[in-house]
């Protein structure tokens, strides 16, 4: 019997241990998919799609001079499997030899690129980007083949844009397009013939180039100083007081240094002919650094931003009155100053730049803000008109009697069979006969009772005692303050669920608010994040950093209300 016993005792162990681990990797299984969404929204694109899969975000590296060269941005070279060892060490160095010949070939051929100084470090990492790109396409059975033959495929591979896309992923360089005014009626003003000159004693160089888009390139160093500058004097026909904004295209190193413009007025004396600097203008924050890719930088000087211009930099007036040099140019006309910095910021506030730059790049990419309000005014208000309707059917369905209730139940639960879909063609219709497309009326209203609803409320309002609202009748309450005072207490657990249910819903909306909705400034949060993706953009990072922001509502209700929503699902399981 002992021996019984304890074997019993040690199978229940045994299955409790069991039990235990599968739950705790069932918890870790449903978590994956909330880590990967929080990590994303800290990673760049590249870190996004890097192949193997990169779990977690790495830090941006340490600039002190650029231009510069991307470490490690490829795999080393490996022997493919089916290359013996003793025939790979002479195959390899033929093979990266030959990839490197006709790539140089290519970049001599490219007014853009020949006139770069090609390092070792740009070779072996130009050498490595080609062989990844080369080896996923040739054929299995080339390695079977000759080494002239082999050699001979492997150049016939290598295209011009394969080795400008490797440059571009390896390569990272300040440059400076063509700059642009502004004024207050819209009118734009490209400056074609700007000189920009180094002010600073950083070796800062500046190179003009042969790209049409680029109109100098950059070169700093900020071994001796942490701060470099440019300037430049350019005459222009727009008085400073009409200037909307300053447009100028820059693409940048992905250093996350910091680049900030500072606007002022030539001004020179009737009496000693000296020139000075008048009104100022000043950024009130700096433009990141932190993409390779081409972008605007915009500093607004006066004018409202428009609902999609977040992202364009405010701009403060400042009273100065600084002696500057003199020279030909500023005697006659309206001049402006321009004097361009970057500033290498301490090396923590380079990595909180990189971790928050989608978050940062979501308010200026979409109206994250009206998104959000326009979403929590729907949710609320749906939900809202659902506990009030839905627990007034409930009610009603539980607590009286009348001809055709049977039927009429029945017709309501045999409503949840109907998928939305089949419902979708009719509703539209209904919705544009009675004017109410494009309108917040036609996704509130047309969901306001639901059947599983009503047929949750049903379901608990039928436990509550009838004695006790006959008791109220006797007492002189009304039927509806029968149900206000006695029913709504008692369902609170209920309706603490049909809350996080019917939030929960409306909240992730996407089909129904996608017809209805033609304003952009009416749209929700899913529309609103799935426009993030299309055709000619993909922001991934931006949309998970979005997504986790939308799911910050939902946590915390069901944080507020997890002691009646727990209640309301279990409440009726034991019975007593």
């Amino acid at each position: 019997m002992n021996q019984r016993r304890k074997g019993q005792r040690i199978q229940t162990k045994i299955f409790r241990g069991t039990g235990y681990l599968l739950l705790v990797a069932a918890a870790f299984c449903t978590m994956v998919p909330l880590l990967w969404l929080l990590t994303s929204s800290f990673k760049t694109a590249n870190e996004i799609f890097a192949v193997p899969i990169q779990w977690f975000p790495s830090f941006p590296p340490r600039v002190a001079s650029s231009p510069y060269v991307v470490e490690d941005a490829y795999p080393k070279i490996e022997k493919p499997i089916a290359v013996d060892e003793t025939a790979w060490e002479t195959l390899q160095p033929t093979l990266t030899q030959a990839i490197w010949t006709k790539a140089q070939a290519y970049i001599a051929a490219n007014t853009q690129l020949s006139n770069y100084v090609l390092s070792e470090e740009l070779r072996a990492e130009i050498t490595e980007g080609l062989w990844e790109q080369l080896t996923a396409n040739l054929p299995k059975g080339i390695w079977q083949e000759t080494t002239a033959s082999i050699v001979n495929q492997l150049q016939n591979a290598v295209i011009p844009e394969m080795v400008d896309t490797i440059w571009g992923s390896v390569y990272r360089e300040v440059a400076i397009g063509t700059l642009q005014i502004e004024d207050l009626d819209f009118n734009r003003t490209p400056i074609e013939d700007v000189a920009w000159k180094v002010i600073s004693d950083t070796g800062t160089r500046i190179r003009p180039s042969a790209d049409t888009q680029t109109l100098v390139s950059l070169s700093y160093d900020f071994r001796d100083s942490n701060t470099c500058y440019i300037t430049t004097t350019i005459p222009t026909s727009v008085p400073i007081d009409r200037i909307r904004r300053i447009t100028l295209p820059l693409r940048g190193d992905a250093s996350y240094h910091r680049l900030s413009l500072n606007v002022s007025i030539l001004q020179t004396t009737e009496i000693d002919n000296d020139t000075h600097r008048g009104i100022t203008y000043q950024p009130t924050r700096p433009f990141v650094l932190e993409s390779a890719l081409w972008k605007d930088a915009v500093w607004r000087l006066h004018g409202i931003p428009g609902e999609l211009e977040s992202s364009h930099i405010t701009m403060n007036q400042v009273e100065t009155d600084t002696a500057v040099e003199s020279t030909s140019d500023t005697q006659n006309g309206n001049q402006l100053l321009l004097q361009l910095s970057i500033h290498q910021p301490p090396y923590l506030s380079i990595v909180w730049d990189k971790l928050t730059a989608n978050y940062r790049n979501l308010w200026k990419t979409v109206p994250y803000n009206r998104y959000f309000i326009n979403s929590v005014f729907i949710a609320t208000a749906s939900t809202l008109l659902t506990l009030f309707f839905c627990s007034l059917g409930g009610y009603a369905f539980a607590k009286y009697q009348f001809w055709g209730q049977k039927v009429l139940f029945g017709i309501l639960l045999a409503s949840m069979m109907v998928p939305f879909h089949v419902l979708l063609v009719p509703l539209f219709g209904l919705m544009y006969d009675i004017g109410w497309l494009n309108s917040y009326k036609a996704i509130i209203i047309p969901f306001s009772v639901g059947a599983f609803g009503v047929f949750l409320m049903r379901q608990f309002i039928v436990t509550i005692p009838s004695e006790l609202l006959d008791a109220a009748r006797i007492d002189g309450c009304s039927e509806f303050g029968i149900y206000y005072r006695i029913v709504l207490p008692i369902i609170k657990p209920a309706l603490g669920a049909l809350t996080i249910y019917s939030f929960l819903g409306s909240w992730n909306g996407y089909l129904w608010p996608l017809i209805i909705l033609r304003d952009e400034a009416k749209y929700t949060l899913p529309i609103g994040l799935a426009n993030l993706v299309g055709i000619y953009r993909q922001d991934y990072g931006m949309l998970m950093a979005g997504t986790l922001l939308s799911l910050m509502p939902i946590v915390i209700l069901f944080l507020a209300m997890q002691r009646e929503f727990v209640q309301g699902i279990t409440l009726g399981s034991v019975k007593e």
